[in-house]
């Protein structure tokens, strides 16, 4: 197990340096994870519009399966956290061997179910004649490897529980390159390799999942959060694991379906416009590592510091979390409003596709910021072994506020449907704030209601006056 210095690194050391650290290597390790799907999207679009298209169906029902196991990444994250918070080593490595067990059966069941459903799924999503067996040929190899991505995101969760965060990240920034590589001599077909098209550019991803496998698993063993458990209170270690997943599951699941359901209205008008939607996204999840980078470095600090009995340092890293997340939306809007449309034309010659990938970041990059408010405060409730509301955080946001938006949006036309994502974000961070401070009143802590953006500014004014 790790030292009693690392353990106590979370419930002691400065909390705003503290977060800084911990979510600059997830940062780069997310960038790493996302740059997969950005270097396919890239030779992916020098195929063509319909393989583009065809990516882009395909990928978002990939996120959804990821998002699966990054809400039991979350859960298994939060318990052992606050197991380790509490002094409980040896539970804690309990936890992850039962968590890594149930996630390897899961995985496997899933790539079973989805490798035999893959045409009559993608019809429903709404793909075409001419997309459809390029999507085929792409999941059929994806599901292949989804097991071993899988146990790399849940056993990366355990490892971050415990305050070691650079290391595992440093095998998901390998496991990018080693994605880069082979998409160009699969999917081109370099030298002796062969030219298998789309589906190289998922076999590519499949042997970085494998590389991320064993450098995670190594990572484990190293820690010592493996060993054998027994049999005695198995169902009830399970229960506690998944008391926090399941709602972390569902609440995961949110994101992708909403990509997935925007993916289908605009499939409405034409090919060109998914595609561009297919490269704003995979932008966009690249340029938000940072804000996500905080919220999954807050649910483990959170935990240990919840364990520990340690609610005032909980309250500092929601402060700090809040208006770092605004600070970076705001500073991605302005890049992204400019830079977008020649961006775009890094994966794409086409001047349509490009110009709504430029209308894109004009209108969603704004609300970033009031996104980003979102998910770290559904990270601290996840933390705070409180998943049902961040759960229900994530429901209203998705099934009340979002759809209805974009169904509506999607009468009059693309525009109105990024004018309704744009505007969703910042109405749903209202209610995050509503929420948050509902829940601070339960432990009489008031510091947590304050607003963000009043925060920003008495930094701002405190630093003219220094």
């Amino acid at each position: 197990m790790p030292s009693q210095e690392t353990e106590r690194t979370l419930t002691e050391a400065p909390v705003n340096t503290l977060l800084v650290k911990m979510a600059a290597p997830i940062s780069v390790g997310m960038i790493s994870t996302f740059l997969f799907q950005i270097v396919d999207t890239y030779f992916v679009g020098l195929l063509g519009p319909a393989e583009l298209a065809a990516l882009t169906f395909a990928s978002n029902t990939y996120l959804v399966l990821v998002s699966i196991f990054i809400g039991v990444s979350v859960g298994v994250s939060a318990v052992i956290a606050k197991a380790v918070g509490a002094g409980k080593m040896k539970h804690a490595r309990t936890l992850t061997t039962l968590a890594l067990s149930a996630v390897l059966v899961l995985s496997v069941l899933l790539s079973i179910i989805g490798g035999q459903t893959i045409n009559p799924m993608f019809v429903a999503l709404g793909a075409g004649s001419d997309t459809l067996p390029l999507v085929a040929s792409y999941m059929s190899v994806l599901y292949f490897g989804l097991p071993l991505l899988m146990i790399g995101i849940v056993g990366g969760g355990a490892i971050r529980a415990i305050g070691i965060t650079k290391n595992t990240e440093i095998v998901f920034a390998i496991a990018g390159v080693v994605n880069l590589v082979f998409d160009y001599l699969l999917i081109f077909g370099i030298g002796p390799f062969p030219e298998l098209g789309i589906a190289g550019a998922a076999w590519a991803t499949v042997l970085s999942f494998l590389f991320i496998f064993g450098g995670v698993g190594t990572l484990l063993l190293r820690y010592r959060l493996l060993g054998a458990t027994g049999f005695v209170g198995i169902l009830r270690n399970l229960r506690e694991i998944f008391s926090i997943s399941l709602p972390a599951i569902f609440m995961q699941i949110l994101v992708p379906v909403t990509a997935i359901f925007t993916t289908f209205l605009l499939a409405r008008y034409d090919t060109d416009v998914v595609a561009a939607f297919g490269i704003a996204s995979r932008i966009e999840a690249l340029a938000l590592a940072g804000i996500s980078a905080i919220s999954m470095a807050a649910t483990p600090f959170v935990a240990q510091n919840f364990g520990a009995g340690k609610h005032g340092r909980i309250d500092e890293a929601i402060i700090f979390a809040g208006k770092a997340s605004l600070l970076i939306g705001f500073c991605l809007f302005v890049v992204l409003a400019f830079a977008g449309p020649h961006i775009a034309k890094i994966f794409t010659q086409d001047p349509r596709i490009a110009e709504f990938v430029g209308l894109y970041f004009k209108i969603v990059a704004l609300s970033y910021g009031f996104q980003g408010i979102v998910n770290v405060t559904a990270a601290v409730f996840n933390g705070l072994q409180s998943p049902l509301l961040a759960l229900k955080l994530m429901f209203v946001r998705s099934a009340l506020i979002v759809f209805p938006a974009l169904a509506i949006g999607s009468l009059f036309g693309p525009l109105w449907i990024l004018i309704a994502l744009s505007a969703s974000n910042i109405l749903a961070a209202g209610y995050a704030r509503r929420l948050m401070m509902i829940s601070a009143r339960r432990w009489n802590h008031k510091r947590v209601g304050s607003s963000p953006i009043r925060d920003i500014y008495e930094d701002f004014r405190g630093s003219l006056k220094k």
